[in-house]
Formats: C-alpha cells, sequence, structure tokens
C-alpha cells in the first residue's frame, strides 16, 4: 500500500510505502491510498500540478518496488 501525503502549509505532496519515515506526521494529511506506486505517484502528480505544490518520493520505494532491467550497454562478454 502506498500513501499520498499532502502538507497543505509548506506546499509539499509526498509518495510513500512507509508513513514512518515522515518526521512530523501531524503537519501532513492523507490525500490518496493505493495499492501500486505508480497508481500513488500519478495522484501525487496531479495534487502537485493542480496545486503547485513540490512532489517527493523515496527512490527506493519507486526503485525497491519495480522490477529493475539489468543492462550492460557497450561490453561483450562479461560475465
Amino acid at each position: 500500500m502506498y500513501l499520498v501525503l499532502v502538507d497543505w502549509k509548506e506546499g509539499r505532496v509526498l509518495v510513500t510505502g512507509e508513513p514512518s519515515h515522515v518526521e512530523k506526521p501531524e503537519d501532513w494529511d492523507v490525500e490518496y491510498v493505493a495499492e501500486s506506486w505508480d497508481e500513488a505517484y500519478q495522484a501525487a502528480l496531479l495534487i502537485a500540478d493542480e496545486e503547485d505544490f513540490v512532489l517527493e518520493w523515496y527512490l527506493e520505494d519507486e526503485v525497491g518496488r519495480r522490477p529493475v532491467k539489468k543492462r550492460l550497454v557497450g561490453l561483450k562478454n562479461v560475465q
């Protein structure tokens, strides 16, 4: 589960899979709950764009929840 949190006073939108990462939870409102990171990010993007707020997320949430494709470019016979 991923949350889209909004800090209306500071003009910030946060996508997180770990609400415990938020330093001052009382400053944030839960605006959207999603099953996937992509869904939460899209909702957060809409809110941030509409309100002209800063959009934030934890890189480990984005990368850690998606399959990572490993690709070597320009290298041959690498094991």
